[in-house]
Formats: structure tokens, sequence, C-alpha cells
């Protein structure tokens, strides 16, 4: 009886690893959840500008990335890397990009957070899980600033002209 015991053994845990790798157990972390942008197809607006460049930026796979809008100073993507989420930002009129990435832990805690500078502007974004209060940006990814919502999962610092901004 001892002999069919292996067989049956090996055959649940087989059973459990499908379950769990089919509910986002195994592999790398989803973010589609958090950030419900990324599960829509991508469009040409999602893509990545051709100025975005630099190690970070480059790094993004370019079919993860999503267009998620902008203030009156930049405009943000979300994209990927490995297992990663990224914010990707853009000085408008300066051809100026930066980027940041977290892994799903610090995401889930704080979100993503990415400052960039030119020699005539310079904005901050951070990048939010759904459902997180722009109250609750506090912390090292927030620093001292009042920040306000663009979207649902970016908030800028107020005084950036955090509103919406037209995404041209």
């Amino acid at each position: 009886m001892s002999r069919r015991r292996g067989p049956v053994a090996l055959a649940a845990c087989a059973v459990a690893c499908a379950v769990a790798f089919a509910v986002g157990g195994c592999g790398a972390p989803s973010f589609e959840g958090a950030v419900p942008a990324l599960s829509q197809p991508q469009t040409e607006q999602d893509r990545l500008p051709a100025r975005a460049s630099g190690a970070r930026a480059e790094a993004v796979d370019p079919g993860s990335t999503r267009y998620l809008g902008g203030t009156q100073v930049a405009e943000y993507w979300v994209g990927l890397d490995g297992e990663e989420i990224c914010l990707v930002q853009s000085l408008r009129g300066t051809g100026t990009v930066g980027s940041s990435c977290a892994g799903a832990d610090v995401f889930e805690r704080s979100g993503v957070r990415v400052s960039t500078s030119s020699a005539d502007v310079s904005a901050t974004g951070l990048l939010v899980p759904e459902g997180f209060d722009a109250a609750d940006a506090t912390g090292d990814a927030a620093g001292d600033e009042e920040w306000v919502a663009v979207n649902d999962n970016l908030l800028a610092p107020a005084d950036e002209g955090g509103s919406p901004a037209s995404s041209g």
C-alpha cells in the first residue's frame, strides 16, 4: 500500500503546483491587477517616444508600455522590466526622459517614484497601485510633497500642475 502513496502524493503535488501557477503563484509577478492599463491592448500612444533612451528606459519591454497621461510639464508611461514595474517620464518640450523601476513588494508598499530635470524644468511622478489613496503618499517614495491624482495609478505634485493635461 505504501507503493501507491508515492504516485498519489506526486499527483496531488502536481495538481497543487498547477493550481498555484494558474493563479499566479509561480513565475514573474503580475502587475495587471494593480495597474489595469497593463491588461489593455497596446496602442500607438502607449509606445515610448523615440527619445526615450537611457539604460533604465531601454531595459523596459517595449511591448509592455502603456501611456498613463500627463501634467503641464511631463508625460508618463508604465512598463515592465522583467520582474519589475517601471515609470517612464518625458519632460514636455525638452527631450529629457527619466525612469525608475521597483519590484512588486516595494511597488505595493510605496509605489515607484521618478524625478527628472532639465535646464528649464523638473518634474516628479509617482506610480501607485489601484486603490492607493493620494493622502497615503508619504515616506521615502513620496517625500514631503502634496500629491494629486493624474489618474488612478499616477500621482504628481500639486505644484507641478498635477491636474491632467492634454496628451498632445
